[in-house]
């Protein structure tokens, strides 16, 4: 018989490293908040960063996770955990390769709040994905759905730029910076290119770490309706 894989939803190990990882979020993002309120940041701006929406969106997900098992989850549930990994994982990414100022992408000297948003949280979670099987097997055309997140996230902070206030959470969004509306479709294409390139890599590494075990093994260890009841077909 096969054994079972070491780092599975229940593994001490595991529950132990989404602790982490939740406490971790919940403690940058409140120390975010206290720096906006002192600073005077407005929270339509806050909340409006990729980064910080998908910090929020990870703490959910595994305050989920450590709240229901596994096959309690909706069918969904897999792609939804996969396309969160993934925004986390790439938002890192973009702020390294893209935002990041040179002296910053190496340095260990920036604030608590950038390091765990921009660094810890996203191999953290990466490595929880590579570690932990998905419950049920990933689909990768399904996976193309993840990318409505980013897209609609893209329109509307164009909508509100344009629009509304005149304000862009990220300078590859502000046709001010780049010459006008048309000067973005480099900077825009190349992210959203990054994102649907990540997107299928995150989803399929899940797919190749999808084990059978683990779906089979729930269902092995329930009864069946001959073995709890050993007298059904005996005659009275």
């Amino acid at each position: 018989m096969r054994r079972r894989w070491p780092f599975h939803d229940r593994a001490i190990p595991v529950v132990a490293w989404r602790v982490v990882i939740v406490l971790t979020a919940v403690f940058a993002e409140a120390w975010n908040i206290v720096n906006m309120v002192r600073s005077g940041e407005p929270p339509t701006e806050h909340f409006a960063y990729f980064t910080i929406q998908a910090n929020i969106m990870v703490i959910v997900l595994y305050l989920w996770m450590l709240g229901t098992r596994e096959e309690h989850r909706p069918l969904w549930f897999d792609h939804l955990r996969g396309a969160i990994t993934a925004y986390a994982v790439l938002a890192g990414l973009v702020y390294a390769i893209l935002l990041a100022k040179p002296d910053e992408v190496w340095s260990w000297t920036i604030e608590y709040t950038n390091a765990a948003q921009h660094r810890f949280i996203p191999w953290m979670v990466g490595l929880d994905w590579l570690l932990v099987p998905t419950f049920r097997r990933i689909r990768l055309r399904r996976a193309a759905w993840w990318m409505a997140y980013p897209v609609a996230f893209l329109i509307a902070a164009w909508l509100r730029g344009g629009l509304i206030d005149g304000w862009f959470p990220y300078p590859f969004l502000d046709p001010g910076v780049h010459g006008g509306w048309t000067g973005l479709i480099v900077p825009t294409g190349q992210v959203l290119l990054a994102f649907m390139i990540g997107i299928f890599i995150v989803a399929g590494v899940g797919r190749l770490r999808y084990r059978e075990s683990a779906a089979s093994a729930s269902l092995a260890s329930r009864p069946s309706s001959t073995s709890s009841r050993p007298y059904a077909n005996s005659s009275p």
